[in-house]
Formats: C-alpha cells, sequence, structure tokens
C-alpha cells in the first residue's frame, strides 16, 4: 500500500465525513445496544429534562421523545441513538423526524417509531421501554 494509501485509510479511522464511497460503507452495527446487560439505559425528570411535546434527549445511547401530553410510557419514544447504517450517533430532532447529520454525514432519517423516512440507512431504530415512577422516566 502506498503512503499516500496509508495516511487516507487512518483518516477516514477517524471519522472524517469526507471518507467514504460508493461501495465502501462499513456494515451497520449488528449490536446497537450501547448496554447489553440490561438496567437503566437513560432516567429523566419529566418536569424538567423533558415536559414539552417534541422534547428530545440523546444521552446514553438513547433517543428519547415525548411524543404526546400526559407522564404515562406511551407518551414516549425511546430508541437506539446509533444510526442503522454506519453506527454514527444520532445527531437531534427536527421537523417531525429524528437525524443523522452527524460525522457520517450521509442525513438518514428516522420516524419517532424508529422506522427509516430518508436512507441510505434500510433498517429500522431499536425500540426500547419506557417506565414510569412519578416524575422519573427510566428507559430499560
Amino acid at each position: 500500500m502506498s503512503s499516500m494509501g496509508i495516511t487516507l485509510a487512518v483518516a477516514c479511522t477517524g471519522g472524517l465525513a469526507a471518507c467514504g464511497g460508493k461501495g465502501d460503507d462499513p456494515a451497520p452495527n449488528p449490536n446497537p445496544n450501547p448496554n447489553p446487560g440490561g438496567g437503566a439505559k437513560l432516567t429523566a425528570n419529566l418536569s424538567t429534562q423533558i415536559p414539552n411535546v417534541g422534547d428530545a434527549i440523546i444521552s446514553g445511547g438513547v433517543v428519547l421523545i415525548r411524543i404526546a401530553a400526559g407522564n404515562v410510557p406511551a407518551s414516549f419514544s425511546a430508541l437506539t441513538s446509533t444510526c442503522t447504517h454506519m453506527g454514527c450517533t444520532l445527531s437531534g430532532v427536527s421537523g417531525g423526524k429524528i437525524e443523522c447529520a452527524s460525522a457520517c454525514g450521509h442525513g438518514s432519517r428516522f420516524n419517532f417509531d424508529g422506522t427509516v423516512s430518508n436512507g441510505p440507512a434500510t433498517s429500522a431504530l431499536t425500540k426500547y421501554t419506557v417506565e414510569i415512577n412519578g416524575t422519573t422516566l427510566t428507559v430499560k
């Protein structure tokens, strides 16, 4: 391998968005669960951290979105924050979609139920269970 090829390989390993092209994308992360041992993946205070419909938190390998009023599990969507295309961390919520606009730079978007809205991702995000005790929400 030429020294230029070695430099490019090292730079791409560092996560440069400019690297990559057709046919050289790595396989999606087969185990996007950042906490495979179980337990709480995320804990949030409903009154202060995610009080309004549309509020979102991305932390601890989870994207948590309040999709409806009321402090019941059905008012929230909890999904892995790992994009199923290249394994990058999802960057945020905008326009009613979860976006992957991070270092991968490929622009996949997901619906709040985890299904793919716009590729290049083709697989849905993993769903997690939401439990509520008083004003404490726990994602498992």
